[in-house]
């Protein structure tokens, strides 16, 4: 009965923090911020030309747009329009909702407990920070999470098959054609299965993303006059940026989230089984971390701007990523001290 209770109210606070987000985002449809400048204004071009080149022209300054940004979202938007026979934004930002069920549900999938555990895995994505505002409806992370976790999600099967680092590999190109970051998770998954000595493994799935993904985008924009980054060059390498992004970082961000930070802490020292199993996953989600902040050494704009406006956009794939194994963690005593 009290295992019935507990999923119970798991699989209701789940489908509460899905409404809630669904409930936003439709509030406020694909009207906001990036979408406009960005990812909404090639998504139109495209429709509207049936070309990917258009997203090179909306902007041929390059002042806001960012032409560099992967094309993967933009197609997306502008492939369902023709679909649906239309440009409308209210029945675009159902693809919000379909992506947070999906993101949802790998993260149930991935999550190695009991079903309440699982349940609340889930919920706790829809009810992450990003999901519940409508100011990232129209953005591209919600994609990128979604490719990214089904990546993780094949690498962490304990019976791969030959062909789940093809998988991966292909949901990787996808997700770095989606941002950049999905570049970063790219070299992080390839590198950590080479150092865990299945490089096999990571030359198929390095291959392949890069082969599929990064590679192609940037000899097609770079035949269209765009190279480089707008925001991030070598001219602009500082090595005192990265401590300028920390210091931004817990100005910003270090006091919300303590009481998370301590918490998962907790959870994780009373869980060695899980800190042992997971050892991969959160070595992976730290050197992403790494990889980021070492990123705005080369910002071209200052940096405490940037932090403020992207950080809760760019820890969206660590936290999302590790989110099973703190619930894990939290049925690990539970579960040790019933045996």
């Amino acid at each position: 009965m009290r295992r019935r209770l507990l999923t119970l109210a798991a699989a209701l606070l789940l489908s509460l923090g899905f409404a809630s987000a669904t409930f936003l985002a439709l509030r406020q449809p694909l009207s906001l911020g990036d979408y406009l400048a960005v990812w909404g204004l090639k998504a139109r071009a495209i429709h509207s030309s049936g070309e990917l080149s258009a997203v090179f022209r909306v902007d041929p300054a390059g002042e806001f747009s960012h032409p560099e940004y992967p094309p993967l979202w933009p197609l997306a938007l502008a492939g369902t329009a023709k679909l649906l026979g239309r440009y409308d934004e209210l029945l675009l930002t159902l693809l919000r909702p379909f992506l947070l069920a999906l993101a949802a549900g790998l993260t149930l999938a991935r999550t190695r407990a009991a079903l309440p555990a699982r349940l609340l895995a889930a919920a706790s994505v829809t009810l992450l920070p990003y999901f519940q505002t409508a100011a990232y409806t129209g953005y591209a992370e919600s994609l990128l999470l979604v490719l990214v976790l089904a990546a993780v999600f094949l690498l962490e099967s304990p019976v791969p098959t030959p062909f789940t680092p093809v998988a991966a590999g292909l949901l990787l190109a996808l997700a770095s054609l989606t941002k950049q970051e999905g570049v970063l998770v790219l070299i992080v998954v390839a590198g950590l299965l080479a150092a865990d000595r299945r490089l096999r493994d990571a030359a198929i799935v390095a291959g392949t993303g890069f082969g599929l993904g990064a590679l192609p985008w940037s000899v097609y924009r770079s035949a269209h006059g765009v190279s480089g980054l707008a925001d991030f060059g070598l001219a602009a390498f500082q090595p005192s940026k990265p401590l300028q992004a920390m210091a931004a970082l817990g100005e910003v961000a270090l006091l919300p989230a303590l009481p998370w930070l301590l918490g998962a802490a907790l959870l994780l020292a009373l869980a060695p089984g899980v800190r042992r199993a997971r050892r991969p996953l959160f070595l992976g989600a730290g050197v992403f971390a790494g990889l980021l902040l070492a990123s705005f050494a080369f910002a071209r704009p200052d940096v405490t701007w940037l932090v403020t406006w992207t950080w809760d956009r760019l820890a969206l794939l660590p936290v999302a990523a590790v989110l099973p194994a703190l619930f894990e963690a939290a049925t690990e005593p539970f579960e040790t001290g019933g045996e």
